[in-house]
């Protein structure tokens, strides 16, 4: 498999990204900051973040939304006229919490994957 170059990314990735409406759960992230950055860079319509933490982005076409996607009503109208979600959000805990807790971390990320799976089948979001 070849290398992404700056080429690959003015022609592949800018156009598809252009003028959609993206959700990103844990937008506030490592990786969902990046992904922020990267869409914007593309001139999509809209980005939409949802997550626990109180990190808002700093440019005004980012709208950020504090929420609990373990609450099915709130993947549903976050969901709403969206085409791409990219589904980052997860549990916040150490090595030892997992090992001794590990329910703690399952169910919490199973009902936030469920959500959000079938809000986005509910709603008819692209990919």
């Amino acid at each position: 498999m070849k290398d992404i170059d700056k080429r690959d990314i003015k022609n592949i990735f800018l156009p598809y990204y252009k003028n959609k409406k993206i959700l990103i759960t844990g937008g506030t992230g490592l990786i969902g900051r990046e992904l922020v950055n990267f869409l914007l860079m593309c001139k999509t319509k809209s980005i939409k973040i949802v997550s626990l933490d109180k990190i808002n982005h700093k440019n005004k076409n980012v709208k950020f939304i504090f929420g609990d996607l373990c609450n099915f009503n709130l993947c549903k109208k976050i969901t709403k006229d969206i085409d791409i979600v990219f589904h980052l959000a997860g549990v916040k805990g150490s090595v030892k919490v997992t090992i001794e807790k590990p329910s703690s971390f399952l169910v919490p990320l199973l009902m936030m994957n469920t959500n959000i799976l079938e809000a986005s089948r509910v709603n008819k979001v692209k990919r």
